[in-house]
């Protein structure tokens, strides 16, 4: 499967284009369509993985050689790990700290900003040692697209292949077309904070842009799968809202096509101080969640094959 051409009647999708950079990843499949991750830490990801695949965490959930040894051993076991490089929460802490905007703290050069030279170091260390054995890894997007050019160009300097990402409320629609064609894949940014209005746009926007780019893979970070995509199938996402149940007061709510269909009744709930391993535990609705998260990926799945099998062009032909 690694090596297949994922091809439509316009041609190859996912396929070699001269010019354009592999990213680092050895287990990314392009023949593999419709991917969603799974965000967190290494604790509820132990949770999720028996049932779940495709699991993204950032470099700074990974503070032990035990934490590292734990996510190895999912990559034996044939995960598909995909590693955030941190900047996120690097940011979240900087502008805590310093009591100003997200977006100015993710603006600031490198070296102005708390904790970079630390998550670099941390960054390339857990590259080196997991390389090919994950599905890929995020570039460190700081400071803006001057900056993340000299980041990213620095790391491919000492052998990383990191993944583009583009944010496009700040980085102008010419970096898009700059990044689509000299890469295979990009990460789709400004999805996470933004309202939904805008998460719609945004979503189509990329959609409508990628049909220029056939070849190219677009994941979009902070989005998980819901109607829009059936429409608007873009190659993968993640977020962390499948701990929803768990983190809000409304328990477990169900999907169909993407769709929320309602919540589950009450005794479906965890039961706050109960043990986290008891049948009403903290531990129970994180591994129910994780259920849900693959039942919703192949209803995805199924939904655009089934698209296909009547004879819908679901990837984008190119222009």
């Amino acid at each position: 499967m690694a090596n297949r051409q994922t091809t439509s009647k316009s041609g190859p999708l996912f396929g070699d284009r001269v010019g354009v950079q592999k990213t680092g990843g050895g287990t990314f499949d392009p023949a593999e369509e419709n991917v969603y991750f799974l965000a967190s830490g290494v604790g509820r990801l132990a949770i999720a993985e028996p049932v779940y695949d495709h699991l993204l965490i950032a470099v700074n959930e990974l503070n032990s050689e035990s934490e590292l040894q734990h996510i190895s051993d999912w990559c034996d076991r044939g995960k598909k790990l995909f590693i955030d490089s941190g900047i996120y929460h690097l940011t979240q802490e900087h502008a805590k700290a310093h009591r100003c905007s997200m977006d100015h703290a993710l603006g600031l050069a490198p070296d102005e900003i708390d904790g970079f030279s630390d998550l670099l170091e941390r960054y390339v260390e857990i590259y080196r040692r997991l390389g090919d054995r994950c599905w890929g890894f995020i570039e460190l997007d700081q400071g803006g697209r001057e900056n993340k050019i000299k980041t990213r160009a620095m790391l491919e300097q000492i052998g990383l292949k990191p993944i583009p990402v583009y944010h496009p409320f700040n980085d102008g629609w010419d970096y898009f077309d700059y990044l689509a064609e000299r890469y295979d894949r990009i990460c789709f940014g400004n999805v996470v904070q933004a309202d939904r209005e805008t998460r719609k746009r945004l979503v189509a926007t990329a959609w409508e842009r990628h049909r220029k780019y056939p070849h190219l893979w677009i994941h979009l970070l902070g989005l998980t799968p819901n109607e829009w995509l059936n429409a608007l199938p873009i190659n993968s996402g993640d977020s962390s809202s499948w701990l929803s149940c768990v983190r809000w007061s409304g328990g477990y709510r169900e999907k169909a096509n993407g769709k929320s269909v309602g919540d589950l009744p009450r005794n479906y709930m965890y039961q706050y101080g109960a043990e986290a391993d008891s049948p009403r535990g903290n531990n129970k609705a994180v591994a129910m969640s994780a259920y849900g998260s693959f039942m919703q990926l192949r209803n995805w799945r199924n939904h655009i094959q089934a698209l296909k099998d009547v004879g819908c062009e679901v990837y984008p032909a190119v222009y």
